[in-house]
């Protein structure tokens, strides 16, 4: 079937099942116009708080609905398993499965992903500078496959086909679970409701567990609700979880011809392209990190080891000092960074006094502090290629890696621009100081 095709049948697909679909929405194919593949477009004017559509709970998959839970022995199995595997093994089942009750939802499903974890090694040089590449995790997937999710492939023969559903197809569903999956809280409630009702009585402390599964929610597909894309500062439709459905809703005017976005969180360039394969232009919630340990070696590398470690041991109990230092679109350094300067860069004697208040020094802007900040930002930047400027013939991967680079490096130039600033300042009440001492002298003569 056709790309049109595909879609209409998935959208007759959920009416059949109870969905609710407005009559001023429709599916619409961007692959071309904006590379992002299927998305929804309003047929005509939608108010705020209209409703877009309702996707019945009977509808969504998750390892409480999935037809798998049914097998022999594997009700007990998803039980035992954490994070996304259970969602990941029922994923490697239902879209294996011609028969599956989801298969018109499996069709309109990527099998193919442009996020970095498909990139061939050329695209992920692309990503020098960034830190990308070392957040990808595949090769952590890869173990936790050889693990947790291959034994159980090998045991039940009678439900899995070792050549069927292998490595390929657990890096596929976890991306769909990366890139289209949603927390459940209202399915999370039912669950705790149930335990409680079977007698689950553990106290005070599997109270606060359940308080941290009804924040984060069961993890579930949901079909339609993923089929509208992302855009920073363009959101205009949210979901809502209700106890028997989940509604789409807009959540300002949307005029007729425009695109319905759901937000994917406040996500900087580089979480947009790892998780989801994209990067936006003009991102306001774009950041760069700064490695703290980077931070350290560049303050202390003439500081003997023992006051250096003493530095590094009450930095990270005062919560100061952490694995990265984050720099927005704000372009100011982070009052964290500023007061492990101030330590790192104290005398013994000064640090001494430091340690006997236990107390971080408050964290002021000195011009000493802004040209100790100025270096570690070129240090950083240094990390980068020259090639920055966007090339009208490079691919869609390679773009959106520029897309971050650039971003990360503009966040750079722009502090250091703003740190000039500040060690400026101080040179020029120097030199007003100096005039005016000349001032005196002459007047005096």
């Amino acid at each position: 079937m056709s790309f049109e095709e595909l879609g209409n049948a998935f959208w007759q697909w959920l009416e059949k099942n109870g969905a609710t679909l407005s009559d001023g929405i429709k599916f619409h194919d961007y692959r071309d116009s904006e590379g992002a593949g299927r998305g929804v477009i309003a047929t005509r004017d939608l108010q705020e708080d209209e409703v877009l559509f309702t996707i019945p709970r009977p509808l969504l998959l998750s390892s409480q609905t999935s037809r798998l839970r049914q097998e022999k022995g594997m009700a007990e199995i998803l039980d035992k398993m954490s994070g996304w595997n259970p969602l990941i093994l029922c994923l490697m089942y239902e879209s294996q499965r011609s028969d599956s009750f989801w298969k018109p939802y499996f069709d309109v499903l990527p099998k193919e992903f442009s996020t970095p974890m498909f990139w061939d090694r050329q695209e992920l040089n692309a990503l020098e500078g960034t830190d990308i590449v070392e957040k990808i995790g595949k090769e952590e997937a890869e173990v936790m496959f050889v693990q947790e999710i291959q034994p159980i492939l090998k045991d039940h023969p009678e439900i899995f086909n070792s050549d069927v559903h292998n490595v390929d197809l657990f890096h596929q569903c976890g991306s769909l679970i990366m890139s289209y999956s949603f927390h459940d809280e209202k399915a999370t409630l039912k669950m705790t409701q149930k335990n409680d009702d079977n007698g689950n009585d553990d106290g005070e402390e599997n109270e606060d567990d359940d308080e941290e599964e009804e924040e984060e929610g069961l993890l579930a597909m949901v079909p339609m609700a993923d089929m509208l894309n992302h855009k920073t500062g363009f959101n205009n439709a949210r979901l809502f979880h209700e106890p028997d459905c989940l509604r789409m809703k807009a959540i300002k005017f949307i005029k007729a011809g425009d695109q319905m976005y759901n937000t994917y969180g406040d996500l900087c360039n580089a979480d947009l392209l790892r998780k989801y394969g994209f990067a936006d232009e003009n991102n306001s919630f774009d950041l760069v990190e700064i490695n703290g340990g980077q931070v350290v070696e560049l303050c202390c590398d003439d500081t003997n080891a023992s006051l250096r470690d003493r530095k590094i041991e009450f930095l990270m109990e005062e919560e100061a000092l952490d694995d990265c230092f984050v720099i927005d679109t704000e372009y100011i350094l982070p009052p964290e960074l500023i007061s492990t300067l101030h330590v790192l860069r104290a005398s013994a004697e000064e640090f001494e006094k430091m340690e006997s208040k236990q107390k971080l020094p408050k964290p002021k802007l000195t011009p000493t502090i802004a040209k100790l900040g100025m270096q570690i930002l070129e240090e950083r930047i240094k990390r980068y290629p020259q090639e920055t400027l966007m090339q009208a013939n490079c691919n869609r991967n390679k773009r959106h890696a520029l897309l971050v680079r650039i971003g990360e490096k503009k966040i750079l130039e722009e502090t250091i621009n703003k740190l000039k600033k500040v060690t400026e300042g101080q040179k020029r009440s120097a030199e007003g100081g100096q005039d005016n001492k000349d001032h005196i002298n002459k007047k005096k003569k």
